[in-house]
């Protein structure tokens, strides 16, 4: 008896039309996911995801595309004229982002809220199925049984569908609700979010304590010199300082000790010389960088900004930070031609070592 392999789904990617913006009732911020997201113990870099994980009414939503749907384990079909969007679970075929580089910006997204959508998620129970045909009878149909699904609507608990154009977006804790996925989910504001899609794998297993007592070391030095931030902001600053401080090669605490000198961690602080933001950037040099004077308050481009000038000094001068920082302060002409003070950079310099010496003695080393 011949045996054949059926599948539930057919051709099943997602197919959405262009007018997608006609089923769109509202339109609503979607705040970027500056922190972790791990997944089955592999980081997914929310940054090299053209259409990233973003927080809505303090929900984390997870975008369902292609990628995602490898990572996680599943593939999305949205029919717009019933607008139903179907969930089918599929096994795992890759681990995280195959292309180490960014497609986004890191800036917050502007989503088309899609109501009245009803959610189904499928999951296929037997994977083979018998293809019964009569002995001897080589012209006899083929009788192909049809593969026990499970199925069942997926709550979304109020919150609505979203969309960037014709990518969707659902609630990440829908799916830890699904008995289709079930997955395990655990959040922590100073790590991220972990999520495990593997059977009898707790998601907090993926977690790593010490990184999360790091953090909360560098968000409590940023609010002990400025109380008037919250402790949520002052999160999201501690991964802007270590995003910017991995691309361009430069110590987070540096960066943060060079806030506190320049701005006591202020994202609106404007010199009398016209200098902005929390690395105090000068709007000539902001030009340079194609960000308008209004764009260096952004606390996230002005980061970016001082991160890579102060990467490219410590290069040129040989991992020098004095030089570096001198530099910064004064511009590298003076550094050149060597009549410049060093009274800034010793200034950050103690600032770094203090932001040092408040995690050791804090315990969050």
């Amino acid at each position: 008896m011949a045996k054949k392999l059926i599948s539930v789904w057919l051709s099943l990617t997602i197919v959405l039309f262009s007018s997608i913006s006609i089923y769109a009732e509202d339109y609503v911020q979607g705040d970027f996911f500056n922190k972790k997201v791990v997944i089955n113990g592999s980081e997914t870099v929310n940054y090299n995801l053209q259409y990233p994980f973003f927080l809505y009414k303090d929900t984390t939503y997870i975008p369902l595309s292609s990628d995602m749907g490898n990572i996680c384990g599943f593939q999305a079909e949205m029919d717009w004229e019933s607008r139903t969007l179907k969930l089918l679970k599929t096994e795992v075929t890759q681990k995280t982002i195959s292309k180490d580089w960014a497609k986004n910006n890191g800036y917050d997204m502007k989503l088309e809220v899609i109501s009245g959508v009803k959610v189904l998620a499928y999951k296929e129970l037997s994977g083979e199925q018998e293809v019964a045909a009569a002995a001897g009878a080589e012209d006899a149909p083929e009788v192909i049984e049809a593969p026990e699904v499970l199925m069942e609507e997926v709550n979304l608990e109020g919150l609505p569908v979203l969309a960037i154009g014709k990518y969707l977006f659902i609630p990440a804790k829908a799916m830890s609700k699904s008995k289709v996925f079930n997955w395990d989910l655990y959040y922590d504001s100073y790590y991220g979010l972990c999520i495990s899609t593997i059977k009898d794998r707790t998601a907090k297993s993926f977690w790593n304590e010490a990184e999360s007592r790091y953090n909360k070391g560098l968000v409590n030095y940023i609010l002990n010199y400025n109380g008037s931030l919250s402790k949520t902001y002052a999160q999201d600053l501690v991964f802007m300082f270590k995003r910017a401080a991995k691309v361009y090669n430069v110590d987070e605490k540096l960066l943060i000790a060079i806030a506190h000198k320049e701005s006591t961690f202020n994202a609106s602080a404007v010199s009398r010389s016209g200098a902005r933001g929390l690395m105090q950037i000068m709007p000539a040099t902001g030009a340079n960088f194609g960000l308008s004077t209004q764009q260096l308050l952004d606390p996230r481009s002005n980061i970016n900004v001082g991160a890579c000038m102060i990467g490219t000094g410590i290069t040129n001068y040989n991992g020098d930070r004095t030089r570096a920082l001198s530099a910064y302060n004064q511009g590298s002409s003076r550094v050149s031609r060597g009549n410049y003070s060093t009274a800034y950079a010793t200034r950050v310099i103690s600032a770094y070592g203090g932001v040092q010496n408040f995690l050791s003695v804090n315990g969050y080393s």
